[in-house]
């Protein structure tokens, strides 16, 4: 197992209770075979934290001082839940037996405000989506570079202002690859 935890904006004593309270919010994942990258900054009000682990990358989040462990959770869970986007992989080869149902899952919230593409729909090159965060109401952009007629995907986006997770439209390869970024307005 590896787990490098990098903190920033605190006291050496307030370092090693972040430690343990990163190590605790992972749980048995930090005691496993896993690696995992853990940057904690300290806010004044807030900690910024963002997770990097098997099957999750650049996992942004914030959390309250003293409620590290239960941010750090509670975003894993909700991460979880996320459907991941569909893998671009031939299809299994039939079988004699039928499938099995997929699972059920709900879909994201449609964007609040979201404004239309900087490009046309199907067309290639940059592209910007904006849109307005639902929890802090400011509004931000979704950069990405379009792949000529491809779909867009809801996709989810912390707003850079509140890291509050949104659901963007995002080129579908941008999407599968996180290859996109949120910037303020």
């Amino acid at each position: 197992m590896s787990l490098k935890v990098m903190c920033a904006g605190c006291s050496a004593e307030e370092r090693e209770r972040t430690e343990s309270d990163v190590r605790r919010g992972l749980g048995a994942r930090a005691t496993g075979s896993e690696t995992w990258v853990v940057s904690v900054v300290n806010l004044q009000r807030s900690w910024s934290v963002t997770l990097d682990g098997p099957g999750i990358r650049a996992l942004n989040f914030t959390a309250s001082p003293g409620h590290l462990v239960e941010a750090i959770q509670e975003a894993l869970q909700a991460k979880a839940r996320t459907p991941a986007p569909p893998t671009l992989e031939k299809s299994p080869a039939p079988t004699s037996r039928p499938a099995a149902a997929p699972p059920r899952s709900v879909a994201p919230p449609a964007p609040i405000a979201a404004e239309p593409s900087s490009a046309p729909a199907g067309a290639g090159g940059p592209r910007r989506n904006g849109c307005e965060c639902e929890q802090c109401h400011q509004r931000f952009g979704v950069s990405f570079d379009a792949i000529v007629g491809e779909s867009e995907l809801m996709t989810p986006v912390a707003c850079p202002h509140c890291w509050h997770m949104n659901h963007v439209l995002v080129g579908e390869t941008a999407a599968d690859t996180s290859d996109y970024r949120a910037e303020k307005d």
